[in-house]
């Protein structure tokens, strides 16, 4: 049972945290496409960040 507890506490946490960092690099995604375009090397780069965080979310979500 502590285990349990325990690790749905770590994956909270974990969760809480990549949501943070999800929302910030979606912010700076808009931010750097709305100056540079959409299809601009470094928006692409932070949106395959965005979709690493996602993932690994998912994975987190999908262990609870």
């Amino acid at each position: 049972m502590t285990t349990q507890l325990q690790r749905y506490r770590y994956n909270s946490t974990l969760r809480k945290g990549l949501l943070v960092n999800i929302e910030a690099a979606r912010e700076r995604m808009i931010r750097v496409g709305l100056e540079e375009g959409f299809t601009s090397q470094n928006t692409i780069v932070i949106s395959q960040l965005v979709d690493r965080l996602l993932n690994e979310l998912e994975k987190i979500t999908s262990a609870d």
